[in-house]
């Protein structure tokens, strides 16, 4: 029995995005972040753990949101203390970062078609022919600003893989509130996007250093000109 529940870990994947940065409305950098494992209930678990514990210790916190302390809204113990954790997991930690700087304003007029292309370029990189066979599940943050129209995200990653790609794998895509009991995942991307931001924008490397040995993919949109 052992065996078949390792089996089936191995055979089913949890991407988990969220996002950090304004497309356009001031800032730099714009950043997605990605959370991929196969085990979402450990992440799940220490996530509901020690924000419980921070609820508890700063009541300041607890009356913002019903079950989650946004990262933005997190004292520098907590996210520090938060990141320790989520890189102790059995996890790989991926993301793309945009320069607005570079990025053609035709782009930034609609925002949806930004962040779809964005995902796409990120998905592109995780997702591979050696998925074939396995159960992949896209979890977002639904209040994002990437679902504002509706289901055009899931239909143009649905399309992008199942029928430009051909890959035979069995695709979900949730959307999550993040302040929903069950989306601790959701709260734990947010905690990486918010420290991925923090780094680019503000050069600010104390939380990044926290969870920099589980990186697995990096992608600099538009590379030639990122940063310059």
């Amino acid at each position: 029995m052992a065996q078949k529940t390792e089996i089936l870990k191995k055979n089913e994947r949890y991407l988990i995005f969220d996002e950090s940065g304004n497309l356009g409305s001031r800032g730099r950098y714009f950043v997605i972040a990605c959370i991929d494992t196969n085990n979402y209930k450990a992440l799940h678990n220490i996530m509901h753990k020690k924000l419980g514990i921070a609820k508890k210790m700063f009541h300041e916190l607890s009356i913002l949101h019903s079950n989650e302390i946004k990262a933005k809204d997190a004292y520098p113990c907590i996210k520090y203390h938060i990141l320790e954790c989520i890189a102790k997991k059995d996890l790989q930690i991926s993301y793309i970062v945009a320069d607005l700087n570079h990025v053609k304003p035709s782009l930034l007029i609609d925002k949806n078609i930004l962040y779809n292309f964005l995902m796409k370029l990120l998905i592109e990189r995780l997702i591979t022919d050696k998925d074939n066979g396995t159960t992949i599940n896209i979890i977002c943050d639904k209040h994002s600003t990437k679902v504002a129209s509706g289901n055009s995200f899931s239909d143009y990653i649905k399309l992008f893989l199942l029928y430009e790609k051909e890959y035979d794998i069995n695709l979900n895509i949730n959307y999550m509130d993040s302040d929903d009991k069950n989306a601790y995942i959701v709260q734990a991307a947010d905690y990486i996007a918010n420290a991925l931001y923090g780094y680019y924008e503000y050069g600010d490397n104390i939380y990044y250093s926290r969870f920099k040995h589980k990186l697995g993919s990096v992608l600099l949109f538009p590379w030639k000109l990122f940063g310059k």
